[in-house]
Protein backbone atom coordinates (compact mmCIF):
# COMPACT_ATOMS: atom_id res chain seq x y z
CA UNK A 1 0.00 0.00 0.00
CA UNK A 2 2.81 2.37 0.84
CA UNK A 3 4.42 1.69 -2.51
CA UNK A 4 1.26 2.70 -4.27
CA UNK A 5 1.08 5.94 -2.34
CA UNK A 6 4.71 6.74 -3.06
CA UNK A 7 4.27 6.15 -6.76
CA UNK A 8 1.21 8.37 -6.88
CA UNK A 9 2.95 11.17 -5.04
CA UNK A 10 6.12 11.01 -7.12
CA UNK A 11 5.02 13.58 -9.76
CA UNK A 12 4.47 16.21 -7.03
CA UNK A 13 8.11 16.11 -5.95
CA UNK A 14 11.22 17.42 -7.62
CA UNK A 15 14.66 15.84 -7.42
CA UNK A 16 16.35 17.92 -4.73
CA UNK A 17 19.77 16.51 -5.50
CA UNK A 18 19.53 17.50 -9.14
CA UNK A 19 20.34 13.99 -10.38
CA UNK A 20 17.61 14.23 -13.01
CA UNK A 21 17.08 17.93 -13.60
CA UNK A 22 15.36 17.38 -16.92
CA UNK A 23 12.73 15.18 -15.32
CA UNK A 24 12.29 17.72 -12.49
CA UNK A 25 11.47 20.53 -14.96
CA UNK A 26 9.09 18.24 -16.83
CA UNK A 27 7.26 17.48 -13.60
CA UNK A 28 6.88 21.17 -12.82
CA UNK A 29 5.05 21.75 -16.11
CA UNK A 30 3.14 18.46 -16.19
CA UNK A 31 -0.51 19.26 -16.95
CA UNK A 32 -1.62 15.82 -15.82
CA UNK A 33 -0.15 16.08 -12.32
CA UNK A 34 -3.37 17.19 -10.56
CA UNK A 35 -5.79 16.37 -13.37
CA UNK A 36 -9.35 15.70 -12.30
CA UNK A 37 -11.24 12.55 -13.26
CA UNK A 38 -12.07 12.78 -17.01
CA UNK A 39 -15.73 11.96 -16.35
CA UNK A 40 -15.95 14.76 -13.80
CA UNK A 41 -14.31 17.20 -16.24
CA UNK A 42 -16.82 16.17 -18.89
CA UNK A 43 -19.70 16.71 -16.47
CA UNK A 44 -18.39 20.17 -15.48
CA UNK A 45 -18.09 21.29 -19.09
CA UNK A 46 -21.56 20.05 -20.03
CA UNK A 47 -23.07 21.72 -16.98
CA UNK A 48 -21.64 25.07 -18.06
CA UNK A 49 -23.03 24.72 -21.59
CA UNK A 50 -26.65 24.68 -20.38
CA UNK A 51 -28.82 27.67 -21.24
CA UNK A 52 -32.04 27.07 -19.31
CA UNK A 53 -32.78 27.90 -15.69
CA UNK A 54 -30.09 29.50 -13.57
CA UNK A 55 -27.66 30.29 -16.41
CA UNK A 56 -30.33 32.21 -18.31
CA UNK A 57 -31.29 34.37 -15.34
CA UNK A 58 -27.65 35.02 -14.45
CA UNK A 59 -26.99 36.03 -18.06
CA UNK A 60 -29.92 38.45 -18.02
CA UNK A 61 -28.76 40.20 -14.87
CA UNK A 62 -25.10 40.16 -15.95
CA UNK A 63 -25.90 41.95 -19.21
CA UNK A 64 -27.88 44.60 -17.33
CA UNK A 65 -25.04 45.12 -14.83
CA UNK A 66 -22.50 45.39 -17.65
CA UNK A 67 -24.71 47.81 -19.59
CA UNK A 68 -25.11 50.09 -16.58
CA UNK A 69 -21.37 49.95 -15.87
CA UNK A 70 -20.50 50.87 -19.44
CA UNK A 71 -23.17 53.58 -19.48
CA UNK A 72 -21.78 55.31 -16.37
CA UNK A 73 -18.16 54.49 -17.31
CA UNK A 74 -17.54 52.48 -14.13
CA UNK A 75 -14.74 49.92 -14.39
CA UNK A 76 -15.65 48.27 -11.07
CA UNK A 77 -19.24 47.58 -12.17
CA UNK A 78 -18.04 46.17 -15.50
CA UNK A 79 -15.69 43.78 -13.70
CA UNK A 80 -18.60 42.60 -11.55
CA UNK A 81 -20.61 41.78 -14.67
CA UNK A 82 -17.66 39.84 -16.11
CA UNK A 83 -17.45 37.69 -12.98
CA UNK A 84 -21.09 36.57 -13.02
CA UNK A 85 -21.47 36.13 -16.78
CA UNK A 86 -22.14 32.52 -17.92
CA UNK A 87 -21.03 33.19 -21.50
CA UNK A 88 -17.76 31.33 -21.18
CA UNK A 89 -19.54 28.00 -20.60
CA UNK A 90 -20.78 27.38 -24.17
CA UNK A 91 -17.47 28.59 -25.63
CA UNK A 92 -15.44 26.20 -23.50
CA UNK A 93 -17.95 23.48 -24.41
CA UNK A 94 -17.44 24.18 -28.10
CA UNK A 95 -13.66 23.83 -27.90
CA UNK A 96 -13.95 20.78 -25.65
CA UNK A 97 -16.44 19.13 -28.03
CA UNK A 98 -14.12 19.65 -30.99
CA UNK A 99 -11.24 18.08 -29.08
CA UNK A 100 -13.14 14.99 -27.88
CA UNK A 101 -15.08 14.65 -31.18
CA UNK A 102 -18.52 14.98 -29.60
CA UNK A 103 -20.69 16.39 -32.39
CA UNK A 104 -23.76 16.47 -30.19
CA UNK A 105 -21.98 18.66 -27.64
CA UNK A 106 -20.68 20.91 -30.44
CA UNK A 107 -24.18 21.48 -31.82
CA UNK A 108 -25.57 22.09 -28.34
CA UNK A 109 -22.79 24.55 -27.45
CA UNK A 110 -23.23 26.47 -30.74
CA UNK A 111 -27.00 26.65 -30.30
CA UNK A 112 -26.78 27.86 -26.71
CA UNK A 113 -24.05 30.35 -27.55
CA UNK A 114 -26.28 31.84 -30.25
CA UNK A 115 -29.17 32.00 -27.77
CA UNK A 116 -26.96 33.68 -25.15
CA UNK A 117 -25.68 36.15 -27.72
CA UNK A 118 -29.15 37.03 -29.03
CA UNK A 119 -30.53 37.58 -25.51
CA UNK A 120 -27.53 39.74 -24.61
CA UNK A 121 -27.86 41.91 -27.73
CA UNK A 122 -31.61 42.42 -27.32
CA UNK A 123 -31.32 43.23 -23.61
CA UNK A 124 -28.44 45.68 -23.99
CA UNK A 125 -30.01 47.37 -27.03
CA UNK A 126 -33.30 47.92 -25.17
CA UNK A 127 -31.46 49.28 -22.12
CA UNK A 128 -29.38 51.78 -24.11
CA UNK A 129 -32.42 52.80 -26.17
CA UNK A 130 -34.23 54.03 -23.03
CA UNK A 131 -31.17 55.23 -21.08
CA UNK A 132 -30.93 59.04 -20.77
CA UNK A 133 -27.11 58.83 -20.84
CA UNK A 134 -26.31 59.20 -24.54
CA UNK A 135 -22.55 59.84 -24.55
CA UNK A 136 -20.08 57.13 -25.51
CA UNK A 137 -17.61 56.90 -22.64
CA UNK A 138 -14.07 55.59 -22.71
CA UNK A 139 -15.10 52.10 -21.55
CA UNK A 140 -17.43 51.77 -24.54
CA UNK A 141 -14.96 53.31 -26.99
CA UNK A 142 -12.18 50.96 -25.82
CA UNK A 143 -14.12 47.96 -27.18
CA UNK A 144 -14.66 49.21 -30.73
CA UNK A 145 -11.11 48.75 -32.11
CA UNK A 146 -9.86 45.18 -31.56
CA UNK A 147 -6.45 44.02 -32.76
CA UNK A 148 -3.87 41.27 -32.32
CA UNK A 149 -3.40 41.94 -28.60
CA UNK A 150 -7.04 41.00 -28.02
CA UNK A 151 -6.32 37.69 -29.78
CA UNK A 152 -3.44 37.01 -27.41
CA UNK A 153 -5.54 37.91 -24.37
CA UNK A 154 -8.35 35.60 -25.47
CA UNK A 155 -6.01 32.69 -26.22
CA UNK A 156 -4.01 32.94 -23.00
CA UNK A 157 -7.12 33.55 -20.95
CA UNK A 158 -8.90 30.59 -22.51
CA UNK A 159 -5.84 28.45 -21.86
CA UNK A 160 -5.83 29.36 -18.19
CA UNK A 161 -9.59 28.77 -18.00
CA UNK A 162 -9.56 25.23 -19.41
CA UNK A 163 -6.53 24.27 -17.31
CA UNK A 164 -8.27 25.50 -14.16
CA UNK A 165 -11.49 23.69 -15.12
CA UNK A 166 -9.67 20.37 -15.48
CA UNK A 167 -8.07 20.44 -12.03
CA UNK A 168 -9.26 18.46 -9.04
CA UNK A 169 -10.13 21.71 -7.29
CA UNK A 170 -11.10 24.75 -9.35
CA UNK A 171 -8.85 27.57 -8.18
CA UNK A 172 -9.28 31.36 -8.20
CA UNK A 173 -7.92 31.38 -11.74
CA UNK A 174 -11.42 31.19 -13.22
CA UNK A 175 -12.58 34.65 -12.00
CA UNK A 176 -9.37 36.14 -13.37
CA UNK A 177 -10.02 34.50 -16.72
CA UNK A 178 -13.52 35.93 -16.78
CA UNK A 179 -12.10 39.43 -16.29
CA UNK A 180 -9.28 39.01 -18.80
CA UNK A 181 -11.37 37.64 -21.66
CA UNK A 182 -14.19 40.15 -21.08
CA UNK A 183 -16.95 38.50 -23.12
CA UNK A 184 -19.84 40.56 -21.81
CA UNK A 185 -18.71 44.20 -22.42
CA UNK A 186 -18.26 43.80 -26.22
CA UNK A 187 -21.83 42.53 -26.56
CA UNK A 188 -23.10 45.48 -24.51
CA UNK A 189 -21.08 47.82 -26.74
CA UNK A 190 -22.77 46.29 -29.78
CA UNK A 191 -26.13 46.96 -28.13
CA UNK A 192 -25.17 50.58 -27.43
CA UNK A 193 -24.00 51.11 -31.01
CA UNK A 194 -27.19 49.59 -32.44
CA UNK A 195 -29.33 51.80 -30.18
CA UNK A 196 -27.39 54.88 -31.39
CA UNK A 197 -27.25 53.79 -35.04
CA UNK A 198 -23.44 53.67 -35.12
CA UNK A 199 -22.81 50.59 -37.25
CA UNK A 200 -19.03 51.06 -37.49
CA UNK A 201 -18.66 50.80 -33.73
CA UNK A 202 -21.14 47.93 -33.64
CA UNK A 203 -19.03 46.02 -36.14
CA UNK A 204 -15.82 46.64 -34.20
CA UNK A 205 -17.33 45.49 -30.89
CA UNK A 206 -18.90 42.42 -32.50
CA UNK A 207 -15.53 41.54 -34.02
CA UNK A 208 -13.96 41.76 -30.55
CA UNK A 209 -16.59 39.34 -29.22
CA UNK A 210 -15.88 36.95 -32.11
CA UNK A 211 -12.13 37.15 -31.39
CA UNK A 212 -12.69 36.30 -27.74
CA UNK A 213 -15.06 33.44 -28.51
CA UNK A 214 -13.00 31.86 -31.28
CA UNK A 215 -9.68 31.94 -29.46
CA UNK A 216 -11.07 30.82 -26.12
CA UNK A 217 -12.54 27.82 -27.93
CA UNK A 218 -9.30 27.29 -29.84
CA UNK A 219 -7.23 27.41 -26.63
CA UNK A 220 -9.63 24.90 -25.07
CA UNK A 221 -9.22 22.60 -28.07
CA UNK A 222 -5.42 22.80 -27.92
CA UNK A 223 -5.08 22.08 -24.20
CA UNK A 224 -7.67 19.31 -24.13
CA UNK A 225 -5.55 17.63 -26.81
CA UNK A 226 -2.38 18.26 -24.80
CA UNK A 227 -3.72 16.62 -21.66
CA UNK A 228 -5.11 13.77 -23.77
CA UNK A 229 -8.65 13.57 -22.46
CA UNK A 230 -10.54 10.54 -23.85
CA UNK A 231 -12.72 10.86 -26.96
CA UNK A 232 -16.45 11.02 -26.35
CA UNK A 233 -17.69 10.27 -29.84
CA UNK A 234 -16.86 8.40 -32.98
CA UNK A 235 -16.73 10.34 -36.24
CA UNK A 236 -15.61 9.37 -39.71
CA UNK A 237 -12.27 10.39 -41.14
CA UNK A 238 -14.05 12.68 -43.58
CA UNK A 239 -15.94 14.44 -40.79
CA UNK A 240 -12.78 14.82 -38.74
CA UNK A 241 -10.87 16.32 -41.65
CA UNK A 242 -13.75 18.67 -42.40
CA UNK A 243 -13.88 19.85 -38.81
CA UNK A 244 -10.13 20.49 -38.78
CA UNK A 245 -10.33 22.45 -42.03
CA UNK A 246 -13.24 24.53 -40.74
CA UNK A 247 -11.42 25.21 -37.47
CA UNK A 248 -8.27 26.28 -39.31
CA UNK A 249 -10.16 28.59 -41.67
CA UNK A 250 -12.09 30.15 -38.78
CA UNK A 251 -8.95 30.81 -36.75
CA UNK A 252 -7.13 32.30 -39.74
CA UNK A 253 -10.19 34.31 -40.77
CA UNK A 254 -10.33 35.94 -37.34
CA UNK A 255 -6.56 36.22 -36.86
CA UNK A 256 -5.55 37.90 -40.11
CA UNK A 257 -7.77 41.02 -39.81
CA UNK A 258 -6.69 41.52 -36.22
CA UNK A 259 -3.03 41.31 -37.29
CA UNK A 260 -3.60 44.03 -39.87
CA UNK A 261 -5.44 46.19 -37.31
CA UNK A 262 -2.58 45.74 -34.85
CA UNK A 263 -0.02 46.81 -37.49
CA UNK A 264 -2.13 49.86 -38.34
CA UNK A 265 -2.50 50.77 -34.66
CA UNK A 266 1.26 50.60 -34.10
CA UNK A 267 1.91 52.63 -37.24
CA UNK A 268 -0.58 55.32 -36.19
CA UNK A 269 0.99 55.59 -32.75
CA UNK A 270 4.41 55.92 -34.36
CA UNK A 271 3.14 58.74 -36.61
CA UNK A 272 1.75 60.62 -33.59
CA UNK A 273 5.05 60.22 -31.72
CA UNK A 274 7.05 61.33 -34.77
CA UNK A 275 4.86 64.41 -35.29
CA UNK A 276 5.11 65.46 -31.64
CA UNK A 277 8.88 64.96 -31.60
CA UNK A 278 9.17 67.04 -34.79
CA UNK A 279 7.11 69.90 -33.36
CA UNK A 280 9.16 69.85 -30.16
CA UNK A 281 12.23 70.83 -32.19
CA UNK A 282 10.47 74.06 -33.24
CA UNK A 283 9.70 75.29 -29.71
CA UNK A 284 12.45 77.92 -29.87
CA UNK A 285 11.99 78.83 -33.53
CA UNK A 286 11.76 82.63 -33.89
CA UNK A 287 9.75 82.45 -37.12
CA UNK A 288 6.47 81.36 -35.56
CA UNK A 289 4.63 80.17 -32.47
CA UNK A 290 2.49 77.00 -32.52
CA UNK A 291 -0.90 78.00 -31.09
CA UNK A 292 -2.73 74.73 -31.72
CA UNK A 293 -2.08 71.33 -33.29
CA UNK A 294 -4.26 68.55 -34.69
CA UNK A 295 -2.71 65.18 -35.52
CA UNK A 296 -4.84 62.67 -37.44
CA UNK A 297 -2.83 59.44 -37.75
CA UNK A 298 -5.46 57.62 -39.81
CA UNK A 299 -5.11 60.10 -42.71
CA UNK A 300 -1.49 61.17 -42.01
CA UNK A 301 -2.63 64.77 -41.52
CA UNK A 302 -0.84 67.36 -39.41
CA UNK A 303 -2.80 70.61 -39.02
CA UNK A 304 -1.15 73.53 -37.20
CA UNK A 305 -2.45 76.92 -36.15
CA UNK A 306 0.46 79.36 -36.08
CA UNK A 307 1.34 82.98 -35.45
CA UNK A 308 4.01 84.18 -37.82
CA UNK A 309 4.58 85.11 -41.46
CA UNK A 310 1.97 83.38 -43.68
CA UNK A 311 3.98 84.25 -46.78
CA UNK A 312 6.91 82.06 -45.75
CA UNK A 313 6.60 78.68 -47.53
CA UNK A 314 9.84 77.30 -46.09
CA UNK A 315 8.12 75.98 -42.95
CA UNK A 316 5.70 73.70 -44.83
CA UNK A 317 8.50 72.34 -47.03
CA UNK A 318 10.66 71.70 -43.96
CA UNK A 319 7.91 69.84 -42.09
CA UNK A 320 7.08 67.74 -45.16
CA UNK A 321 10.73 66.83 -45.66
CA UNK A 322 11.24 65.88 -42.01
CA UNK A 323 8.17 63.61 -42.02
CA UNK A 324 9.31 62.02 -45.29
CA UNK A 325 12.67 61.22 -43.69
CA UNK A 326 10.78 59.39 -40.92
CA UNK A 327 8.96 57.26 -43.50
CA UNK A 328 5.77 59.31 -43.92
CA UNK A 329 6.14 60.73 -47.41
CA UNK A 330 2.35 60.53 -47.89
CA UNK A 331 1.66 62.86 -44.98
CA UNK A 332 -0.30 66.10 -45.46
CA UNK A 333 0.64 69.40 -43.81
CA UNK A 334 -2.02 72.06 -43.23
CA UNK A 335 -0.93 75.45 -41.85
CA UNK A 336 -3.36 78.06 -40.55
CA UNK A 337 -2.10 81.48 -39.49
CA UNK A 338 -3.90 83.39 -36.78
CA UNK A 339 -4.91 86.92 -37.83
CA UNK A 340 -4.27 86.41 -41.53
CA UNK A 341 -1.22 88.68 -41.57
CA UNK A 342 2.48 88.57 -40.79
CA UNK A 343 3.37 88.93 -37.13
CA UNK A 344 6.59 89.95 -35.51
CA UNK A 345 7.20 86.93 -33.31
CA UNK A 346 10.05 88.64 -31.46
CA UNK A 347 7.85 91.61 -30.60
CA UNK A 348 5.04 89.30 -29.56
CA UNK A 349 7.32 87.46 -27.16
CA UNK A 350 8.52 90.79 -25.72
CA UNK A 351 4.92 91.91 -25.19
CA UNK A 352 4.12 88.65 -23.44
CA UNK A 353 7.12 89.06 -21.15
CA UNK A 354 6.14 92.67 -20.39
CA UNK A 355 2.62 91.55 -19.52
CA UNK A 356 3.94 88.90 -17.15
CA UNK A 357 6.25 91.43 -15.47
CA UNK A 358 3.38 93.89 -15.09
CA UNK A 359 1.23 91.24 -13.44
CA UNK A 360 4.03 90.32 -11.06
CA UNK A 361 4.52 94.00 -10.19
CA UNK A 362 0.82 94.41 -9.33
CA UNK A 363 0.89 91.31 -7.15
CA UNK A 364 4.04 92.53 -5.40
CA UNK A 365 2.44 95.91 -4.67
CA UNK A 366 -0.56 94.15 -3.12
CA UNK A 367 1.72 92.13 -0.85
CA UNK A 368 3.55 95.31 0.21
CA UNK A 369 0.21 96.95 1.06
CA UNK A 370 -0.75 93.99 3.25
CA UNK A 371 2.62 94.20 4.99
CA UNK A 372 2.14 97.93 5.69
CA UNK A 373 -1.31 97.22 7.16
CA UNK A 374 0.10 94.55 9.48
CA UNK A 375 2.88 96.88 10.57
CA UNK A 376 0.34 99.65 11.32
CA UNK A 377 -1.76 97.30 13.44
CA UNK A 378 1.24 96.05 15.38
CA UNK A 379 2.43 99.60 16.03
CA UNK A 380 -1.00 100.58 17.33
CA UNK A 381 -1.04 97.62 19.70
CA UNK A 382 2.45 98.41 21.01
CA UNK A 383 1.53 102.08 21.54
CA UNK A 384 -1.54 101.11 23.53
CA UNK A 385 0.27 98.63 25.75
CA UNK A 386 0.79 100.02 29.28
CA UNK A 387 3.37 98.97 31.86
CA UNK A 388 1.79 95.88 33.40
CA UNK A 389 4.45 95.37 36.10
CA UNK A 390 2.78 97.87 38.43
CA UNK A 391 -0.67 96.48 37.60
CA UNK A 392 0.44 92.92 38.51
CA UNK A 393 1.84 94.13 41.87
CA UNK A 394 -1.45 95.87 42.66
CA UNK A 395 -3.43 92.73 41.81
CA UNK A 396 -1.15 90.53 43.94
CA UNK A 397 -1.79 92.85 46.87
CA UNK A 398 -5.53 92.42 46.44
CA UNK A 399 -5.35 88.67 45.71
CA UNK A 400 -2.73 87.18 48.03
CA UNK A 401 -4.19 83.68 47.53
CA UNK A 402 -3.34 83.78 43.77
CA UNK A 403 -0.39 81.58 42.79
CA UNK A 404 0.07 83.24 39.40
CA UNK A 405 -1.15 86.37 37.59
CA UNK A 406 -0.54 86.91 33.89
CA UNK A 407 -1.50 89.94 31.76
CA UNK A 408 -1.32 90.19 28.01
CA UNK A 409 -2.51 92.38 25.15
CA UNK A 410 -4.66 91.26 22.24
CA UNK A 411 -6.96 92.67 19.63
CA UNK A 412 -10.63 92.18 18.88
CA UNK A 413 -11.71 91.37 15.34
CA UNK A 414 -12.59 94.59 13.48
CA UNK A 415 -16.29 95.21 12.97
CA UNK A 416 -15.80 97.08 9.68
CA UNK A 417 -14.29 96.11 6.35
CA UNK A 418 -11.59 98.78 6.75
CA UNK A 419 -8.57 96.53 7.15
CA UNK A 420 -6.22 99.50 7.46
CA UNK A 421 -7.71 100.72 10.74
CA UNK A 422 -6.25 99.52 14.02
CA UNK A 423 -8.34 96.83 15.71
CA UNK A 424 -9.77 97.48 19.19
CA UNK A 425 -7.24 96.58 21.89
CA UNK A 426 -8.13 94.27 24.79
CA UNK A 427 -6.29 93.43 28.00
CA UNK A 428 -6.33 89.77 29.01
CA UNK A 429 -5.95 89.09 32.75
CA UNK A 430 -5.43 85.45 33.87
CA UNK A 431 -5.53 84.58 37.54
CA UNK A 432 -4.53 81.11 38.84
CA UNK A 433 -5.37 80.29 42.47
CA UNK A 434 -5.90 77.26 44.70
CA UNK A 435 -9.28 78.27 46.17
CA UNK A 436 -12.21 79.62 44.15
CA UNK A 437 -12.81 83.37 44.37
CA UNK A 438 -16.27 84.42 45.61
CA UNK A 439 -18.56 86.02 43.06
CA UNK A 440 -18.64 89.32 44.92
CA UNK A 441 -14.85 89.42 44.98
CA UNK A 442 -14.70 88.74 41.23
CA UNK A 443 -17.10 91.59 40.53
CA UNK A 444 -15.05 93.90 42.73
CA UNK A 445 -11.83 93.05 40.83
CA UNK A 446 -13.55 93.60 37.48
CA UNK A 447 -14.84 97.03 38.62
CA UNK A 448 -11.36 97.94 39.85
CA UNK A 449 -9.79 96.95 36.51
CA UNK A 450 -12.36 99.01 34.62
CA UNK A 451 -11.38 102.06 36.68
CA UNK A 452 -7.69 101.25 36.49
CA UNK A 453 -7.76 100.80 32.67
CA UNK A 454 -10.61 102.99 31.47
CA UNK A 455 -9.39 103.26 27.89
CA UNK A 456 -9.19 99.49 27.23
CA UNK A 457 -11.51 96.52 27.15
CA UNK A 458 -10.65 93.97 29.84
CA UNK A 459 -11.18 90.22 29.82
CA UNK A 460 -10.71 88.52 33.20
CA UNK A 461 -10.39 84.73 33.62
CA UNK A 462 -9.86 82.51 36.68
CA UNK A 463 -8.29 79.05 36.72
CA UNK A 464 -7.79 76.56 39.54
CA UNK A 465 -4.21 75.72 40.44
CA UNK A 466 -3.71 71.98 40.17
Amino acid sequence: MSDTINKAAAPDSVDDEGEDSGRGVAVLFDLRRDLDDPDQIDANVRDGVGVAGTNLWVLFFAILVASVGLNVNSTAVIIGAMLISPLMGPILGLGYGLAVQDMRLIRRALRNLLIFTAISLVTSTLYFAISPLREMGTELMARTSPNLWDVLIAFFGGSAGIIALTRRSISNVVPGVAIATALMPPLCTVGFSIARGNWNHAGGALYLFVINGVFIAFATFVFVKLIRLPLRGAVSQRTRMGARLLTTLTVLGVLLPSTYLAWRFVDEQRFVRTANDLLATFNHDERFIVLDREIDPSTRRLALTLSGDPQNPALERELTARLAEAGYADSRIQLRFSGGQALDVGSLKSELQAGVLSQLSRESEGLRAQLRTAQTQNAALRAATPDFAQLIRELQAQLPQASEIAIGVGALAPQTADAASAPPAVTLVRVIQRTPLPKSERERIERWLAVRLPERAVRLSYEKDL
